[in-house]
């Protein structure tokens, strides 16, 4: 039964398909745009009268995807198609366009800086206009339920709070611009493992108190122009026809008056979905609205005006639509320019400080360091699936950029083992497209027929490798072409056993020099990491190659006319040597070791089975930390790891995956350029099953209901590796006496004020954070929740006052009997510090009377 699924599910979805895009038309007559700021009431005004001239025909298209990014429009009524993109990390083209790789959600989150997350937000529009495109895929504002969830890097924290103020950030950054959003993924998107048919059954408290907050607020105060309705079940309906979430919540009790679509491939009916209130389906073409929703009004299963509320909807978005045509993805040069140092900036506020023994910064005239480690000199900045991005080519490595940052240091690099499961993705460095090795990648031609004879369709030349065609009818049509071929030379950069592997599911036929290395004769092995869900074979062979002269490389690969694609060429090299990385350690004034994830580590469709780096990478830390006193280990993960040679290093920088200038921003902070003033969104777990999970059933039981990331590792009693809110400077800031009322009515704001100093060190931002913690509690509740936080720049010797406010739901909860939110009276504590484990002031407040229900 699954299977089938798999195939409906087809996965146009996922949003990765190949394919063209029309430009818009002008809008005319009645039908023209919304300006910004229009009021909700004009656009009512304007949608109900389309509406009313509006056929069912055009109606029920307006309600399914005219492709894989495209809406339909009203052409009789100068109503244009508008097109969407992913945007999480950045504008992501599917026509290989590239654009700003901004640091991914977590990392954003890591900044605990909304304006900042605003900023990237409107940069991120900025692009997207210039890509054609009126509607953002982002952001993802789910809760880290688990560090094992494969999509953490792309959201944002384990805590609602923190997540709705960066998600709140985020959103009116973009929409300020002109471009809509879509927030996701709703609701209790929280694992990739079975994520088509998870059943997540959470109670009503966890779901309101946990994860539903970011939604509620970003609904609430931001008016995003759409919401994605997620994948997974909700206590046993789709979030695609759960009309409970869809309409009584989302539409009725929160007053939304924007659109709902579908996860890409997420309908699993008509109308259950169509009256749930899903607005729009999809991709396109629609396999369950369209044709079948006609008829299932005809048969009377959908009433008209059900068809009205929902074609009006998704009209309304159409007509908030600024973007008159589409764009060729030219990036001005002083955009690009002003977004590269965004995204510096933004990089070096997210990365966390984790430890430092007086190691840091390094002296600027060290004469020599070592930088070792799988992740030195590889681009590593982004995650895998939907979110990832196509980057600039001139993306510096953390190699390259200390080697920028230090023009008369002596540095020695050496990896010392593969952090690599697979032959990762091929790197375009290693690659030519013709023999002068002039450029970098392949050639890159696209036939009309499967054995790819007679002239190309169109030829470019390829620096990315792995390429996913994805659309409910993925055939030459669709896609553009039946077969592709990639060819150039391939120059090896160390000789030895050198691995080739070809992952798709359709017909590839690899050669070197002319001789065929690599087809279907060779015994495929089932590969899970991909943004499907499902394993794809795999297939490799290695052979022995020498380095200082080049290979010619073809693959001809013939598309699987399936319903999903996924292609990918990876090439990994001779393993490195353990004890040259060893002895550089030993022969430098300091090391570096770059350590985290590989390639395909974190990504969309699978989950980590463990908090573990990958391979032999807690060795070589150990072996280079006992090699040479002053090492400094920067991880690059997009989630928590363990650390299980934590007491061994000088110092502990969490990288993230901090998107194109994250290598730039790092040798900002160590070499002390900047104040590091990134804070831990989540936890980080000592090991594996301090925070327990079952990932594998199809029900899935959210049984620690509140009890998520730092309020369940208190709860038990659990000693984190490090804690939520965790971060060090190399300032130290001074917190003065808490000031706060003693006593409030419920229903009230409380504002708390105290003065903060840096006392030492140089300028630098600190992150304040304000944790209330009830006087009793009952088991299944937390010790203390974050309620309010703010970030605040100090000069050397700077006071200043810094003012809290906490919202009257600080002191109330979920009432599951009553289906309201009740003020809990009694004694509090109030918890002000630099992280959950470092609270420096605290003060007591009783909450009595008042209000007794919130809104």
């Amino acid at each position: 039964m699954r299977r089938p699924l798999l195939g409906r599910l087809a996965v146009a979805g996922i949003a990765l398909a190949m394919t063209c895009h029309l430009p818009a038309p002008a809008l005319a007559g009645d039908a023209a745009p919304a300006a910004a700021g229009q009021t909700h009431a004009a656009l009512t005004v304007k949608v109900d009268e389309l509406i009313r001239q509006m056929t069912l025909d055009e109606k029920i298209d307006l309600l399914a995807g005219a492709g894989i990014m495209e809406l339909n429009g009203v052409p009789r009524l100068g109503v244009p198609s508008i097109k969407m993109t992913d945007g999480p990390t950045g504008v992501r083209s599917h026509d290989d366009i590239p654009a700003t790789v901004f640091p991914v959600g977590v990392a954003v989150a890591a900044t605990w800086n909304p304006e900042l997350a605003g900023r990237v937000g409107g940069a991120i529009a900025d692009e997207a206009r210039a890509h054609g495109a009126s509607v953002l895929l982002a952001p993802t504002v789910n809760i880290v339920r688990t560090p094992l969830w494969g999509r953490n890097f792309e959201t944002y924290s384990e805590d609602p709070h923190l997540s709705a103020q960066m998600g709140l950030g985020y959103v009116q950054g973009v929409q300020a611009k002109g471009i809509g959003v879509s927030l996701k993924h709703f609701a209790a998107n929280n694992q990739e493992t079975n994520r088509f048919f998870v059943n997540a059954r959470l109670s009503a408290r966890a779901l309101r108190e946990i994860y539903l907050p970011a939604f509620e607020t970003v609904v609430k105060q931001a008016d995003p122009w759409s919401v994605m309705a997620s994948y997974n079940k909700l206590n046993g309906t789709y979030a695609t026809q759960n009309r409970w979430l869809l309409t009584d919540l989302l539409k009725k009790e929160w007053g939304y008056p924007g659109m709902v679509v579908s996860d890409w491939g997420a309908t699993h009916a008509t109308a259950a979905a169509a009256n749930a209130g899903l607005d729009l389906e999809m991709p396109g073409p629609p396999a369950h609205f369209g044709d079948k929703l006609r008829q299932a009004v005809e048969k009377g299963e959908v009433g008209l005006d059900q068809i009205d509320e929902n074609a009006g909807r998704v009209l309304r978005l159409i007509l908030r639509s600024t973007v008159r045509e589409g764009g060729d993805g030219t990036i001005p040069a002083d955009m690009k320019s002003a977004h590269a140092e965004l995204a510096r900036t933004a990089a070096r506020e997210a990365i966390v400080l984790l430890k430092n023994k007086d190691l840091l910064p390094l002296p600027s005239d060290i004469r020599t360091l070592a930088v070792i480690g799988p992740n030195a000199d590889v681009i590593r900045v982004q995650g895998g699936g939907s979110s990832a991005v196509v980057p600039f080519a001139s993306i510096p490595t953390p190699l390259a950029a200390l080697r920028e940052a230090l023009p008369g240091t002596r540095i020695i690099h050496a990896q010392g083992v593969d952090n690599e499961e697979t032959p990762p993705a091929a790197d375009a460095a290693m690659l030519s497209p013709d023999e002068a090795r002039s450029r970098r990648g392949l050639q890159a031609d696209y036939f009309a027929t499967a054995d790819l004879a007679g002239p190309p369709l169109r030829s470019e030349e390829a620096t990315t490798f792995v390429k996913r065609i994805a659309g409910n009818v993925p055939d030459a049509k669709t896609i553009g072409y039946a077969g592709l071929r990639w060819s150039g030379w391939f120059w090896p950069e160390r000789s030895g056993r050198h691995e080739f592997s070809v992952r798709g599911t359709g017909r590839a036929v690899l050669s070197l020099d002319g001789q065929t290395i690599l087809d279907r004769s060779v015994k495929g092995q089932p590969d899970p990491r991909d943004v499907i869900g499902f394993p794809v074979l795999r297939r490799t062979v290695a052979l022995d190659l020498e380095a200082g002269r080049g290979y010619r490389l073809q693959l001809d690969y013939a598309t699987g006319q399936t319903p999903y694609e996924a292609l990918v060429l990876g090439i990994r090299q001779p393993l490195p040597a353990f004890e040259a990385a060893v002895a550089a350690a030993r022969e430098a004034d300091a090391a570096i070791v770059l350590v985290g994830s590989s390639s395909m580590t974190e990504g969309e469709g699978y989950d980590r089975t463990t908090l573990a780096l990958p391979g032999e990478q807690d060795r070589l830390v150990r072996a280079v930390a006992a090699a040479n006193g002053r090492t400094v280990v920067v991880v690059n993960s997009g989630a928590a790891v363990t650390m299980p040679w934590k007491d061994e290093a000088g110092a502990i920088l969490q990288l993230w995956l901090p998107g194109q200038e994250g290598s730039r921003a790092l040798a900002d902070l160590l070499f002390g350029k900047a104040n590091p003033s990134g804070r831990l969104p989540v936890s980080f777990p000592a090991a594996d099953g301090d925070i327990p999970m079952d990932l594998a059933a199809l029900d899935s039981d959210y049984a620690e209901g509140l009890l998520v990331g730092y309020r369940g590792l208190e709860a038990r009693g659990v000693t984190p590796l490090y804690p939520f809110g965790h971060g060090l400077s190399y300032s130290t800031f001074s917190y003065g006496r808490l000031k706060a009322p003693s006593r409030i009515r419920g229903g009230q704001p409380v504002t708390v004020t105290l003065d903060l100093r840096n006392s030492a060190g140089p300028a630098g931002q600190e992150v304040v954070q304000l944790y209330v913690a009830p006087a009793s509690r009952d088991a299944a509740e937390p010790l203390r929740q974050l309620r309010a936080f703010t970030k605040v720049a100090l000069q050397p010797g700077e006071r200043r006052q810094v003012s809290l406010t906490l919202d009257p739901r600080a002191f109330a909860a979920w009432d599951e009997e009553t289906g309201q939110w009740r003020v809990k009276p009694g004694d509090y504590t109030l918890l002000v510090g630099s992280s959950a484990g470092d609270i420096r002031q605290q003060g007591r407040l009783r909450v009595s009377g008042g209000a007794a229900t919130l809104p």
